[in-house]
């Protein structure tokens, strides 16, 4: 290498410290509620990755996906994220997790410990308690449907088979109305409530965006990479709900289009100085926006937590490894059981994953490597914004995520001694 060309790396890397010679790639579709999440972890991150669709494939290697990816996986699920050693990762979560620990600058978690918990409570309820209000803005109504669904379909059949487009993504949106009663939960019973539940989601996120550029303050962080799977890879996007956040909640919307370019500094907010607010000084925004998290994921969380530990009840002596669903076989879709809990004083009756508990472990992890003091402050700042839930939840049995290899699933981990 060229001195000129080695300077130039240099300083690259000394501006993009995650940047790596050879990209990532990024199997995901714009459609995907689940790709938006690492979509915008790796753009803010500053990861060097390229991006394609199944249908697409990469240069050089056009038929990896079905010949590769597909057969070894078992089953169908997006985004996946080719690793430059030739193996992938099958989970939002887990590439997240991983690509932390292989490039640990710049930090997408506050260091911290009561604000890098507070990072890891809102990835769980960005990540899976907002589901029901994604799914039903796309699906309930008919523009966001017809988009949607021509949308999927051209990603599926390709950009020029009309025909294959709209059938393909009929077939789609059947798919997900006949789940919505008895695995999602969306019943004429809850649409009430969950139309409630997001009006308070965009009112409260956008008078907190109105101040600061990012959710915890003047840096974006993993909070708000899963904050954007439902607030831009649906609601964003989709023609209805799109509509709903640009009329009502701007600053929200234009937060959505931050989180999808680089760089930190938001243009309207550039007095704000980028770092993370301290656990000590939260602005009533925040604290507003925790309450409505608390009171909308913690019983989701506790339902959640009850049916891993029905699953496990039934056969108490399964090995570590054993994968975590009612049949035992990987799946996008874990299914342990049935879950009940309220939202926005509405029952939701859905299928219970371990999704969930999983990611709670997280925080609990963070929490248990912090000092007598930090977890007071941890347990006060929960009861302050009704998430005593979140101090509470333990597992009887860790969960593993095992999505680097075969089986691509969430396992069961090792006994407690």
């Amino acid at each position: 290498m060229s001195d000129s060309k080695k300077e130039v790396m240099e300083s690259l890397l000394a501006a993009f410290p995650a940047w790596t010679v050879k990209p990532y790639v990024h199997w995901a579709i714009h459609v995907s509620l689940y790709s938006a999440k690492t979509r915008s972890y790796m753009i803010k991150k500053g990861i060097h990755f390229t991006e394609t669709s199944p249908m697409a494939g990469v240069a050089g290697a056009k038929d990896r996906w079905a010949e590769v990816i597909m057969p070894t996986l078992g089953y169908s699920t997006l985004p996946v994220l080719d690793l430059p050693d030739g193996t992938f990762i099958s989970d939002t979560t887990a590439i997240v997790r991983y690509l932390e620990e292989q490039h640990p600058e710049p930090s997408m978690l506050p260091a911290n410990p009561i604000m890098r918990a507070l990072a890891w409570l809102i990835f769980n309820y960005g990540t899976e308690g907002l589901f029901l209000n994604a799914q039903h803005y796309r699906w309930s109504f008919t523009e966001s449907a017809e988009y949607a669904a021509a949308d999927i379909g051209r990603a599926i059949a390709g950009p020029t088979n009309f025909e294959a487009i709209k059938m393909m993504g009929e077939n789609f949106q059947a798919m997900k109305l006949e789940k919505f009663p008895t695995e999602v939960g969306i019943t004429p019973e809850t649409i009430p409530a969950i139309e409630k539940s997001t009006k308070l989601l965009f009112d409260k996120l956008d008078a907190h965006f109105r101040h600061y550029p990012y959710i915890l303050g003047g840096r974006p962080s993993i909070a708000d990479a899963a904050m954007m799977e439902t607030l831009y890879g649906h609601m964003g996007r989709d023609i209805y709900p799109a509509n709903i956040m640009k009329k009502t909640a701007p600053a929200l919307y234009r937060w959505t289009e931050t989180m999808n370019r680089p760089g930190i500094v938001d243009a309207e907010l550039s007095q704000v100085a980028q770092e993370y607010l301290a656990p000590d000084n939260l602005p009533d925004t925040l604290l507003d926006f925790l309450k409505l998290v608390s009171d909308d994921f913690g019983p989701q969380l506790d339902a959640s937590a009850k049916a891993y530990e029905n699953w496990l009840a039934i056969a108490p002596e399964r090995p570590e490894g054993a994968i975590i669903t009612v049949d035992g076989s990987a799946m996008n879709r874990q299914k342990i059981g049935k879950m009940t809990y309220s939202q926005q004083g509405v029952t939701v009756k859905r299928d219970a994953w371990p999704d969930v508990p999983n990611m709670h472990q997280y925080v609990l992890e963070v929490v248990a490597a912090m000092n007598a003091n930090e977890k007071s402050n941890w347990s006060e700042l929960m009861q302050t914004v009704g998430g005593e839930v979140f101090v509470s939840t333990r597992l009887s049995r860790p969960i593993t995520i095992h999505k680097h290899q075969p089986p691509y699933a969430y396992v069961l981990g090792p006994k407690s001694v």
